[in-house]
């Protein structure tokens, strides 16, 4: 009975561990292809800054067949959707076609299917890439435009802040809406006070004007 009992424990843990190494070399080449992946949609996010939207929308194109080719390859090998980095791809690979459309004021097709996780984490990150946008659009001196994209930045927000999920479901994500908050606040102080100092500027260049 004893030497039956050493045997299947032996035979379990022989197959666990090969399952395990399996696994561990899967999942190191899937990162391999994961980081790959990221690079190029913050590529996309770059050239859809430069306002490069042909070359942004040409990396998007490819980003989408090679997160196919990953997910396919994951699930042949057990790696389901849920796992992180999988998780974070499509939030990067999302979160560069929001800075797409918003930018280039284009609609782009998904033809992948993202988890809901990796939706809500792009688009909290989406929020903090608006103030961004808003903050060129100061330095620029289009004012009306900083506007829109903080009114859009405040949306969202409010949003994704209604959102009452633990950890459990949506790891991070109270403190990225945290993150949220805090830009928002901040966008909303810069943004008043360009208004304040425009406002002075153009009252003052009145007063001298009815001097003269």
């Amino acid at each position: 009975m004893t030497v039956d009992l050493n045997s299947r424990i032996s035979l379990l843990i022989k197959e666990s561990y090969e399952y395990l190494k399996r696994q561990e070399d899967v999942k190191y080449d899937l990162l391999r292809s994961i980081s790959s992946i990221v690079k190029k949609c913050r590529s996309s996010v770059k050239a859809s800054y430069a306002h490069d939207f042909k070359a942004s929308r040409r990396i998007l194109d490819g980003v989408q067949q090679d997160i196919a080719r990953l997910v396919k390859t994951a699930y042949r090998e057990g790696v389901w959707e849920t796992w992180p980095p999988i998780v974070q791809t499509y939030q990067e690979f999302l979160e560069a076609v929001l800075v797409y459309w918003f930018t280039s004021g284009r609609e782009y097709r998904l033809r992948v299917k993202p988890p809901p996780a990796s939706i809500l984490y792009a688009i909290s990150d989406f929020i903090g890439e608006l103030k961004r946008l808003m903050l060129e659009h100061l330095r620029r001196g289009e004012l009306r435009e900083a506007e829109e994209t903080y009114r859009i930045m405040g949306q969202l927000y409010e949003n994704v802040s209604t959102i009452a999920l633990g950890d459990s479901a949506l790891p991070g994500f109270k403190r990225k809406i945290d993150v949220n908050r805090s830009s928002v606040e901040s966008a909303f102080s810069i943004l008043n006070e360009e208004l304040r100092r425009r406002a002075f500027l153009s009252s003052m260049e009145e007063y001298f004007e009815k001097l003269r």
